[in-house]
């Protein structure tokens, strides 16, 4: 089963890398990016155990290549969790990908949105280190601040099994996030 997920994320970031070049180098004409900070709350079902309530308040950040024109946006982002807790220390790093969709042609910054997204989920959660492959999907509104833009999201996520990373692992999640986006 690792293969194939392996195989699966392989071919998948294989298949995007020319997307995202052409959407960087769009980006780079356009010269408009969004720059996001996320904190979520989530109800995380983990295979073989009762679910419950999961606040994330990691260092979760995103940057955006916002297009001139169509409705389609790449949007890298990297989630660190860091904890040393009585002298054990465990990490999750989290990069992914997310392609938004807006509602409108040239939408971005205000307005509803679709999502979907792929990463990988690596880390020490204690019981040493491991992989896992996660895939979310969502929908999320921009609501405008003044220069800048507040961002809800409402999403589903699953995550692969991964023996290492024990409970950081293998779960379902139905939850959202809230944040800040800002131009350049």
């Amino acid at each position: 089963m690792r293969k194939l997920i392996s195989g699966v994320a392989l071919a998948v970031t294989l298949w995007s890398i020319p997307a995202v070049a052409e959407a960087q180098r769009r980006a780079a004409a356009s010269s408009s990016h969004e720059f996001g900070v996320d904190v979520g709350v989530a109800y995380v079902k983990p295979s073989n155990v009762d679910g419950g309530i999961r606040i994330l308040t990691p260092l979760d950040v995103r940057y955006g290549f916002v297009p001139r024109s169509g409705n389609m946006m790449w949007e890298p982002r990297v989630t660190l969790n860091f904890s040393t807790v009585g002298g054990e220390t465990t990490y999750l790093f989290t990069p992914g990908v997310n392609v938004l969709f807006s509602n409108t042609p040239g939408g971005h910054r205000r307005g509803m949105f679709f999502l979907g997204g792929a990463g990988l989920v690596m880390g020490d959660g204690g019981g040493g280190s491991g992989t896992a492959f996660k895939l979310e999907a969502g929908v999320g509104w921009r609501k405008p601040y003044g220069t800048a833009a507040w961002r809800y999201e409402l999403g589903f996520q699953w995550v692969s099994e991964s023996a290492e990373l024990g409970p950081f692992a293998d779960y379902i999640a139905i939850g959202g996030r809230i944040g800040i986006s800002l131009w350049k």
